[in-house]
């Protein structure tokens, strides 16, 4: 590209990035680790962002263009729950959410947040959440004054 002052400047920053990469590799390696955690926080946002759209692990691996190996691996060595797991979590929270700051009936809930039938959301909130949904609206309303 030839020897203008430019190009020059240029290649003695490439230079200085490859020896500063070599001289401090812990901390290179380590600006390298945030990127995988960014990558999980996408995940996660994605997942908040669809929970009432039920969507599976090939959903979440193809658009973020991961295996789901892979997308396995890395999810639960950054969070020590597998994807599907964790998403799950995500959307007890937000039916809790919904018990506590809205009129919504469990079955208008369970619909919301995309279950086959209410019997299956309240079996899943149950175990989740070791109190079934009906106990925990009530608890949570007859504690907030409306």
């Amino acid at each position: 590209m030839g020897y203008s002052p430019e190009n020059l400047e240029y290649t003695s920053f490439c230079l200085q990035y490859f020896l500063a990469s070599i001289k401090y590799s812990a901390q290179y390696e380590e600006s390298n680790r945030i990127k995988h955690d960014n990558i999980i926080q996408d995940i996660i946002m994605f997942m908040k962002d669809n929970l009432e759209s039920n969507i599976s692990l090939d959903e979440i691996s193809a658009h973020f263009n991961y295996s789901k190996s892979h997308l396995i691996n890395l999810f639960k060595q950054k969070t020590s729950y597998p994807p599907m797991v964790y998403y799950n979590q995500l959307r007890m929270q937000r039916a809790c959410s919904y018990l506590q700051f809205t009129l919504l009936k469990i079955k208008e809930i369970a619909f919301k947040l995309n279950f086959y039938d209410p019997f299956h959301f309240s079996k899943a909130f149950t175990k989740e959440m070791k109190m079934s949904p009906k106990i925990t609206g009530k608890s949570i309303r007859n504690s907030v004054d409306f």
